[in-house]
């Protein structure tokens, strides 16, 4: 669950780490015109800048060497004790200032057809990623938030394409494997309830829970759009109010009361919307939804 991940320690002793770490002097200069030492232990990048060590990168890479396998909390607290021997300080004084929550959900069909029934989050709209670079594929959707940012992506290509692995090691990866992603900086933890994290605090199963919670609760509030869905339990005007909100020219429409009929009716819209789309969604559930549903609670129980 627990991936890419940023640590800060504060008032660290250059002398005390930099054999320890192979530090070297980087090239770059920090803000404040102080040296800078870069290093790497394995996967992660380590920097030292005015007393502070920097630790960043994949939790689980460092493990696995890959972040499309299985990792379990268990996994987890093992590499956060082996990094902390490493550098030579204890987990408490280990603060997160950013962390990435993930699980690789095994699918049925190609990822495609669960990418498009993505819609929104509290109204905000899942749009699709960028195709990586030297490809034409879409690789996945996200809905971007000042709180967070919620992925879900084809871990399959995508581990296959920035790996680089030949076409005859291409059955290394799982096909139809699909990310679903949350990136959290130190303040959107506190937002969350998640008060002074640190490396320690990764430790406790009380945290492991509260994470799978929060991944859980963002999920639901997630409206989809399946193309599957039976209409026959709805009522006749829901079903044309709900087929016009998942249309692309809602937008339009929204946009068109912002700007001639005031952000009054605008908002007012929106809410109207929003209430029926939560109120249906029951009634709205297609094959894919449900598919991926059960499979991300199977994945969460593995974890």
């Amino acid at each position: 669950m627990i991936d890419r991940i940023k640590f800060y320690i504060d008032d660290v002793d250059l002398d005390t780490v930099k054999e320890r770490l192979e530090l070297r002097c980087s090239s770059k200069v920090a803000y404040d015109e102080s040296e800078r030492f870069e290093a790497e232990y394995k996967n992660l990048k380590i920097k030292y800048v005015g007393k502070r060590l920097q630790i960043e990168g994949s939790l689980h890479k460092f493990v696995k060497g890959n972040n499309y396998s299985l990792f379990t909390y268990e996994e987890a607290k093992e590499a956060l004790c082996v990094l902390s021997k490493y550098i030579g300080i204890s987990l408490e004084l280990f603060i997160v200032s950013s962390i990435e929550l993930a699980i690789n959900i095994q699918m049925e069909k190609e990822i495609e057809k669960y990418l498009v029934i993505l819609h929104s989050y509290k109204t905000h709209p899942f749009i699709y990623m960028p195709p990586m670079k030297g490809t034409s594929k879409l690789k996945g959707r996200k809905c971007h938030l000042a709180e967070y940012t919620i992925k879900f992506y084809d871990k399959t290509f995508e581990a296959i394409k920035k790996s680089r692995l030949p076409k005859d090691r291409w059955g290394e990866v799982p096909k139809n494997l699909l990310r679903y992603e949350i990136q959290l900086s130190r303040k959107q933890l506190r937002n969350k309830g998640l008060m002074n994290v640190t490396g320690k605090n990764l430790l406790s199963p009380l945290h492991y829970t509260r994470f799978k919670r929060l991944m859980n609760s963002i999920f639901d509030e997630i409206i989809f759009d399946d193309i599957t869905i039976n209409y026959s339990g709805m009522l006749e005007d829901d079903v044309k109010r709900y087929i016009f909100a998942k249309s692309e020219r809602y937008d339009s429409y929204l946009q068109y009361l912002k700007e001639e009929k005031g952000e009054k009716e605008y908002r007012k819209e929106r809410r109207r919307t929003n209430e029926l789309l939560k109120r249906i969604a029951p009634l709205s559930k297609g094959e894919f939804q449900s598919e991926l549903e059960s499979k991300l609670e199977l994945a969460m129980s593995e974890i």
